[in-house]
């Protein structure tokens, strides 16, 4: 399947025009390196992420011309109009035999910048990612709400991408996407598959989901739950037997679960929560912490499943107590993100000051590294 963004504007002959472009250059050092990132701006060297550290490295510093080159090389006439009304846009972008990059345009005290993330373009198999079986299971379930929340940067994109892939590879089912931008890019295996792109297929992610259910989906993935309208759609869709997989920019599972909820005006908050407690599949928080090996960074998860003492819980909006229902929850799957720190630093795979670093809860963290635990807290850790 030929690229859904900008390989399918552009002709052959562009495409290898832009081959040689200086841009190029600075993204084929993410793929050389192994960055993460790319960020741009006039008159200072690229500077890269690398296992989450950022390193400026010995290149030319790009102009603000070349920055505006760049830009009119990488945007339609449809997203140059939308640049222009609003001066942030995310595009998705290709360099046969490099790779794939999502690429952030935006303004800053008047001048261009951009900031590039490499796309993984291995096979998504979930098994590679090094995440708990248990969020895998999540998709067989055929209808209801699946979330991957966290911070920018933190493994959500690629976590649902290795989620639609399981389900492509092993279900008849037609699925949706609507995203800003595509990034992963899915051929079928045994599902149907529509990736459509904010922006470009449709107006806005409201107005796509208004529609989607008249295109007889059984699995529809939403890049971002980003207002009301959004999440009251895709809350509708999981009630009425859809699959539903989205992402939030949250740090955690009970801040997610709040989020939702403050989008609806007090007189629909209850139907929220009962709509949301209906619908919940489970629900996964996520970091990325660097390896202490130095290959690479491994994944720290915090997983809250729809049992039925969360979905009471969720109803009554009594959500003080979801996090002590997470600690005693290892038999069913759940994990708090303290636990999984714990395990990923027990079993050697970083170094306890990062994972200290990135704990919710510091300080319980390190009595949990000592053995110690207390109430709710003293769960078997898992030390394999």
């Amino acid at each position: 399947m030929a690229s859904l963004s900008f390989g399918a504007w552009y002709d052959d002959d562009m495409s290898d025009a832009q081959s040689a472009t200086p841009l190029n250059a600075y993204l084929s050092r993410m793929v050389q390196t192994d960055a993460s990132d790319v960020f741009l701006r006039p008159g200072d060297p690229p500077t890269y992420r690398i296992n989450g550290d950022l390193v400026q490295l010995d290149m030319p510093a790009p102009t603000e011309g070349d920055l505006r080159a760049w830009v009119d090389q990488l945007l339609t006439p449809i997203a140059k109009q939308r640049f222009e009304t609003s001066p942030d846009i995310d595009v998705a972008y290709t360099i046969p035999q490099v790779g794939r990059f999502r690429v952030a345009v935006f303004m800053q005290q008047g001048q261009l910048a951009l900031v590039a993330r490499l796309i993984p373009t291995a096979k998504l198999e979930f098994d590679s990612l090094g995440l708990p079986r248990v969020i895998r299971d999540m998709v067989e379930k055929r209808r209801g709400l699946i979330l991957v929340v966290g911070p920018t940067g933190c493994g959500k994109s690629t976590t649902l991408a290795s989620l639609i892939h399981h389900i492509n590879a092993t279900r008849r089912e037609h699925i949706v996407t609507i995203e800003d931008p595509i990034e992963f890019i899915h051929e079928p295996i045994q599902s149907l598959i529509h990736q459509r792109q904010v922006g470009y297929d449709t107006e806005s992610f409201a107005t796509a989901l208004r529609h989607v259910v008249r295109q007889s989906p059984d699995v529809i993935l939403i890049g971002e739950m980003r207002d009301r309208d959004t999440m009251e759609t895709a809350l509708n869709a999981a009630l009425t037997g859809h699959l539903v997989l989205s992402t939030l920019h949250t740090t955690s599972v009970v801040q997610s679960i709040d989020r939702i909820l403050n989008y609806f005006p007090a007189d629909a908050r209850g139907q929220a929560q009962a709509d949301l407690a209906a619908t919940l599949i489970g629900m996964v928080s996520m970091r990325l912490l660097p390896r202490s090996d130095g290959k690479g960074r491994a994944p720290a998860v915090e997983v809250l499943l729809g049992t039925s003492t969360i979905r009471r819980l969720i109803t009554e909006g009594n959500f003080i107590e979801l996090y002590d229902v997470m600690k005693r929850g290892h038999s069913a799957g759940m994990i708090t993100l303290n636990q999984s720190l714990v395990n990923l630093t027990k079993r050697g795979l970083v170094d306890e000051v990062d994972a200290a670093a990135h704990s919710p809860n510091p300080d319980e963290f390190r009595l949990n590294m000592q053995g110690m635990f207390t109430g709710v807290d003293s769960l078997d850790i898992q030390s394999e």
